[in-house]
């Protein structure tokens, strides 16, 4: 392992997009992408064929365009081509459920899988060849200047997979928790009772933070989302760059809905325009380099999932250890069809089952950080757990399941003597346009929709709980979110204010504790005594949850 003096890690994990689609047009790379190698020619054994409607091939192409065409998306919310568990299973192998899993994968079935989408979910009765081509595009030389910049000053892993071949949220739940308990659907009001490395760096002595615009990850786990002074406003982010003030480990969460007057989402989820996350990312990048902790610190730019575009790397299917115990469909999904079977009896079909024992499709990623080579690219498999292998080389987190356990850390990839030659700025695309007051009045997203449940999970609010309906606009969407985040904010803030603890001495001469609730009522106890009043403090420190905010009371 390399000897980089690497204290702070920040991980920005976006959304939906294939390493072919953003990468895999790069020249002169070194990357397995699309080109023939030592040229800029698209090889043209990269296609797809259609086998219904208008039937003919579809090569990969250059030209992406930024945002989906709004013919397809107006008053019907429509999220680009499918990343659902059954939709990747067809683009991998042309089927839903199909009779064997050919390795490698026959990557045939993204053309077919979108057509359908088009003609089922859009009602789209006649799609052009320029509607069906979506998923086999990719951005070519001037679209992405951050990315591709980037990629060019640091190192990119190619070969870097997502832990489930679906959506966004089991592949989010691995990067914190090393599973999803078996879910291969989004499940976003459903509280996820999974450990996670936050834990562990807690208890390894390390601090951490998640930075969010409107939504966060950590709104999933009931015993993070609690921890409100760790989930702070991305503003904070910037403003702890800037101050040499970061934890040991921060994770980004991206802009996911509209708010009149600030930038649109920049998530990079279809349908948005991926140029507002290229802002984002230089954003981050910038208030990093140009911080009192660059010397220290790596910054992992990554996707959750390939969210439907297309990629030619077959993903990994040997070797791969299941977290855990948990299958698709999962005792909760079996409980929900029972519960309501006209909403959830698909859960419970073929094209649901799923062991995990293989990996999700490759994902951009690169590595950022004085420590690591110029130029470099990282051949060997890895996945989003190899985040969480990294954290424990580097900070001594421990093993959280088995797939984390198995995952291969980059800290080989590090170098000895830290560079001085990252750029300082990045060049970018035109600023995008804030929203509008127009904009705000548009139906959400499906995306936007998709995700409304986790709301469920906020506390302090007369709705905490309940899942509600959709508002009809982005503009009451913002509004109920401001609220909702606010009165869950309000509610843990008064209730860390109102804990206390107590260090009382036994007969023996050792030393104990308690922490007492709100309501005076005791919530925790220790363990086992300690010989002094300091050690029994210190420990108290590591386990509460109400953080300096809990006052100590007289035994």
């Amino acid at each position: 392992m390399a000897k980089a003096d690497i204290k702070h890690v920040v991980t920005l994990m976006l959304e939906n997009r294939s390493f072919d689609h953003m990468l895999g047009l790069m020249p002169n790379s070194g990357f397995e992408g699309l080109l023939k190698p030592g040229t800029t020619t698209i090889d043209p054994k990269y296609t797809n064929a259609l086998s219904s409607g208008p039937k003919g091939h579809f090569p990969a192409i250059g030209g992406a365009p930024y945002a989906i065409d709004r013919h397809l998306i107006d008053n019907k919310g429509f999220g680009g081509p499918s990343h659902t568990y059954p939709g990747a299973t067809w683009q991998l192998y042309g089927s839903e459920t199909p009779a064997a899993l050919a390795d490698p994968a026959p990557l045939g079935g993204f053309v077919d899988s979108y057509y359908r989408s088009l003609t089922t979910d859009v009602h789209l009765k006649n799609p052009t060849t320029q509607d069906i081509e979506v998923p086999m595009q990719a951005f070519g030389p001037g679209q992405l200047p951050v990315l591709w910049q980037l990629a060019r000053e640091f190192a990119v892993c190619d070969h870097w997979f997502s832990e489930v071949p679906g959506p966004t949220q089991p592949n989010r739940l691995f990067v914190h928790a090393a599973t999803s308990l078996g879910f291969t659907h989004n499940v976003w009001s459903h509280p996820i009772q999974a450990r996670t490395v936050y834990e562990e760096l807690e208890k390894a002595g390390h601090s951490w933070a998640f930075y969010y615009f409107d939504l966060t990850d950590s709104d999933s786990f009931p015993q993070l989302k609690k921890r409100v002074e760790h989930i702070q406003k991305f503003d904070a982010f910037y403003e702890a760059a800037h101050a040499g003030a970061l934890p040991t480990y921060s994770f980004l969460c991206p802009r996911y809905n509209d708010k009149q007057g600030q930038p649109p989402p920049n998530s990079q989820h279809a349908p948005y325009d991926v140029r507002n996350g290229e802002t984002l990312i230089a954003d981050v990048y910038e208030a990093l380099r140009n911080g009192p902790l660059w010397s220290n610190t790596l910054l992992i730019v990554t996707y959750d999932e390939h969210g439907g575009f297309y990629d030619h790397v077959s993903p990994p299917t040997k070797n791969v250890n299941a977290p855990d115990k948990n299958v698709s469909p999962t005792d909760f999904d079996k409980a929900e069809a029972q519960r309501d079977p006209k909403n959830n009896d698909y859960l419970l079909t073929p094209k649901y089952k799923f062991d995990f024992k293989r990996l999700g499709l490759r994902v951009p990623t690169i590595l950022i950080s004085p420590w690591v080579k110029k130029g470099d690219v990282i051949k060997e498999q890895l996945q989003h757990t190899s985040i969480l292998a990294t954290l424990r080389d580097l900070f001594g987190t421990g093993v959280l399941t088995d797939r984390d356990r198995q995952a291969k850390s980059f800290t080989a990839a590090f170098l000895d003597a830290a560079r001085d030659d990252a750029p300082a700025r990045l060049n970018r695309p035109p600023a995008p346009a804030p929203t509008t007051g127009e904009d705000m009045q548009q139906p959400l997203t499906e995306q936007q929709t998709d995700m409304w449940p986790v709301l469920a999970n906020l506390d302090g609010h007369k709705d905490s709980g309940k899942v509600t309906k959709p508002p009809k606009t982005r503009g009451e969407a913002q509004h109920y979110i401001q609220e909702r985040r606010a009165a869950h904010d309000a509610f843990h803030r008064h209730r860390r204010h109102s804990a206390s603890y107590k260090i009382s001495k036994d007969p023996s001469g050792h030393y104990q504790w308690q922490l007492h609730g709100e309501h005076h009522q005791v919530i925790a106890v220790s363990p086992h005594t300690y010989k002094t009043h300091a050690e029994a403090e210190a420990h108290i420190d590591h386990i509460r949850d109400v953080a300096s905010q809990a006052r100590q009371v007289s035994a």
